[in-house]
């Protein structure tokens, strides 16, 4: 009987579920930023020596449980002084421009996967391409671009490929990407990152569809303020915020599984579906799907900040 009670003592388990409610409870009383979970993503493996540690140890006794606490806060300790600010020195290689033109189309679907880093996108000033600007990737990735046009329709997709992501290998500003695309044409565009930070501006841009989808990181997504379009974006683990201008009516579905939500004032709701003052008759508008599995969403109206 005295052996099976030793076995049932588990300390490593417990700590690791209290140290991530506080995390999360920090990240929504706004005093831990949301990247933080970049990090706690990149440090998975320790998971898995704590619960290795844990079934070895604690079959010995209370304190052969309580050595392997201390053994998994101590691994810990080291993991986070390995990927500290210079752990990225070294992983990234020189930046590659990326231009395309047009092609004679007048609609396009662009579809743009960094896999991980920084990601920003604006509108380009008046220009005769599809996509303008630059990209920088870590060591061993490459970026593979596809283009071609059937009929008035183009389609444009940017990804990277290979690389060395894996547990401890994280990201920085360096290893970002850069892109303007034509305000001009009617643009279908779709957004998958696996780590990492999007910025996304949309203003003067004429979008028929979007998707944007976040694996662990920050989103932030600012429509634009002209059109009849629709929007889904999602994320994982993280916080997702949302400017909705002020011209632009919406009708806008938000679902959360451990996340909290922050929504306009003023919007009519319907069970988990808001929708704006004049929404049926208003000449652009958005139909909006934002799901968040754990984290935070935030929408709000231009100038409501």
């Amino acid at each position: 009987m005295d052996e099976q009670k030793r076995r049932r003592v588990s300390l490593v388990g417990p700590v690791i579920l209290i140290g991530l409610g506080v995390v999360f409870l920090l990240n929504n009383m706004g005093l831990l930023a949301w990247s933080v979970w970049e990090v706690i993503f990149r440090l998975w493996p320790i998971l898995l020596v704590a619960l290795g540690l844990e079934i070895i140890l604690s079959r010995l006794s209370a304190w052969g449980s309580l050595l392997a606490l201390v053994l998994t806060v101590a691994i810990l300790a080291g993991a986070l002084w390995l990927i500290g600010p210079d752990l990225g020195t070294g992983q990234v290689v020189a930046g590659e421009e990326v231009r395309q033109a047009l092609g004679g189309a007048t609609r396009a679907e662009v579809v743009i996967e960094p896999g991980i880093g920084a990601l920003y996108i604006e509108a380009l000033p008046e220009s005769a391409n599809l996509v303008e600007g630059a990209i920088r990737v870590g060591r061993g990735q490459r970026a593979r671009q596809n283009f071609a046009v059937v009929g008035k329709t183009a389609t444009f997709t940017l990804r990277a490929e290979g690389g060395t992501f894996g547990p401890f290998i994280g990201w920085n500003d360096q290893r970002g990407w850069e892109l303007g695309l034509a305000p001009e044409v009617p643009l279908g565009l779709e957004v998958n990152l696996g780590v990492g930070l999007a910025d996304i501006d949309l203003t003067g841009l004429t979008v028929s569809n979007l998707e944007v989808s976040m694996g662990v990181g920050q989103t932030t997504v600012i429509l634009p303020d002209e059109g009849r379009f629709q929007a889904k974006i999602e994320g994982a683990i993280g916080e997702t915020v949302v400017v909705i201008p002020a011209g632009l009516a919406a009708r806008i579905r938000v679902d959360t599984g451990l996340a909290v939500s922050d929504l306009p004032d003023g919007y009519q709701q319907r069970d988990d579906v808001y929708t704006s003052p004049g929404y049926a008759s208003a000449d652009d508008r958005v139909d909006l799907e934002v799901s968040q599995a754990i984290g935070k969403v935030t929408i709000r109206q231009s100038g409501t900040w």
